[in-house]
C-alpha cells in the first residue's frame, strides 16, 4: 500500500510575513473631516500633541483625588479632540470611561465597579500614549506650529468667537450658545452649515467649526 504524499511545508513569504500595525491616527479622514484642508488638519496634530501631551496623568490625578466630575469633563474633552484627529481606538476608550464616570454619580465610591473605572482608565492611559508616541514620528508636525493665544481681545463677536477657536479655547462653547452669536452664525453660515458649526463646536472640534466658518467665500471671512 503505498503512503500518500508528505505535505509540502509551507513557507511564509513577503505578504505572509508579521506587518506593522495600523496606524492609531486615521489622516485620509481627519484631511477630509476638515473639507480636506491638510495644513489645518497638520496644525490639529499638532496642537494635540502639545495640549494633551499630560492629559493622562490629569485624568489620573482627579480619579484618585475624589473628583470624578473634573475627571468626566477631562475625559469628555480628550474625546472630543481624539475624534476631531480621528484617533478612533483613543476616542472609544475615552467613550467608555466617560459613560464609566457618568453613570457612577458624583462619587467614585458610588460607582458599581470602582474596578472597572480603574481597568478603563488604564487602557485610556495607553491609548493616549500609543497617539502621542505615533504623532511624534509624524513627519511635516515638525512645520505645523501651533498658535499662541491672541494678545488682543477682539471686540466683534464673530472675530471674538474665530479667535478663540483657533487657539483651543474652551470659552468657545459658551460664547458660541450666547443667543447674538448664534443669530449671526446662522446669518453667516445658513441653517445646515450652523447646525454642522454647532455641533463641531458642541463635540469640542474646534478646527473643523473653525474651517467652516473660515470657509472660503464666506462675508468676514478672515485673510
Amino acid at each position: 500500500m503505498e503512503k500518500p504524499p508528505a505535505a509540502a511545508s509551507v513557507v511564509p513569504g513577503p505578504a505572509a510575513a508579521v506587518q506593522a500595525p495600523a496606524p492609531l491616527v486615521d489622516v485620509d479622514a481627519g484631511v477630509e473631516r476638515l473639507m480636506g484642508n491638510r495644513q489645518v488638519y497638520l496644525r490639529a496634530l499638532a496642537r494635540f500633541r502639545h495640549d494633551y501631551r499630560s492629559a493622562g496623568a490629569a485624568i489620573g490625578t482627579a480619579l484618585e483625588t475624589g473628583n470624578p466630575t473634573l475627571a468626566q469633563r477631562l475625559v469628555h474633552t480628550l474625546k472630543g479632540a481624539a475624534g476631531m484627529i480621528e484617533a478612533r481606538s483613543l476616542h472609544a476608550a475615552a467613550l467608555a470611561l466617560e459613560t464609566a464616570l457618568r453613570t457612577g454619580g458624583p462619587q467614585v465610591t458610588s460607582l458599581a465597579d470602582p474596578a472597572q473605572v480603574d481597568a478603563l482608565f488604564v487602557r485610556l492611559d495607553a491609548e493616549l500614549a500609543h497617539v502621542l508616541r505615533e504623532l511624534d514620528g509624524m513627519a511635516g508636525l515638525a512645520d505645523a506650529v501651533v498658535a499662541p493665544p491672541r494678545p488682543a481681545r477682539p471686540t466683534n463677536l464673530l472675530e471674538r468667537l474665530r479667535a478663540l477657536l483657533d487657539i483651543g479655547d474652551g470659552e468657545a462653547v459658551d460664547l458660541a450658545e450666547q443667543a447674538q452669536a448664534q443669530d449671526e452664525l446662522i446669518v453667516l453660515l445658513g441653517e445646515s452649515d450652523y447646525r454642522s458649526f454647532s455641533a463641531a463646536v458642541g463635540e469640542f472640534d474646534f478646527e473643523r467649526a473653525l474651517a467652516l466658518l473660515d470657509r472660503p467665500g464666506r462675508a468676514g471671512t478672515a485673510g
